[in-house]
């Protein structure tokens, strides 16, 4: 489920659900592409989150579905001082400026930014969530700015995105993850 506690700042959020994911290395094609723009290969399915942010502009993200709490994605403002740790190994206190996504539990991912260090994609993942969303541009920005995080993903948003995108991308994702 998602519930969209700020529809102003995040007018679209699709998600999908896949079941019995490898993860691996992507195909060397992949690799290769991803390469010759700027962006590192990782694994499979955060590769395909990549490329499609690279060929389409819209960014995603691809959480581990064990490690989020409970049955719902919730989009919300973070509250003063809760604090959210980032893929980048980084720890940030966040304001009620910025905008979460988050499980039952908390922050998984800073919308529009970055995701989270505790549920990421990692080789023993079997079950993903598959986000991909749109945010209004001026707050990714200024979360950005506030927190010096700049990301590939938000320098995307910071510019504006078409919010049927999210679908276009999700299709995208499908066809390459089969």
């Amino acid at each position: 489920h998602v519930d969209i506690r700020e529809p102003e700042l995040c007018p679209r959020y699709s998600a999908l659900v896949f079941e019995n994911v490898t993860v691996g290395p992507s195909p060397l094609w992949m690799q290769a592409r991803l390469q010759a723009v700027g962006l590192n290969p990782i694994s499979n399915i955060v590769d395909v989150t990549n490329y499609v942010m690279a060929e389409l502009a819209q960014p995603m993200h691809a959480f581990d579905a064990a490690r989020l709490a409970g049955d719902t994605i919730i989009v919300r403002r973070a509250t003063e001082g809760e604090r959210f740790d980032a893929l980048n190994g980084e720890t940030y206190a966040l304001s009620s400026s910025h905008l979460v996504i988050a499980d039952r539990e908390g922050p998984v991912a800073l919308g529009g930014v970055i995701g989270g260090a505790h549920s990421a994609i990692g080789p023993s993942t079997r079950r993903i969530v598959l986000e991909s969303a749109n945010f209004q541009a001026a707050g990714i920005r200024k979360t950005s700015s506030q927190l010096k995080l700049r990301t590939d993903a938000s320098m995307r948003f910071e510019k504006a995105q078409d919010p049927v995108n999210t679908v276009r991308a999700l299709a995208r994702a499908v066809e390459l993850l089969s």
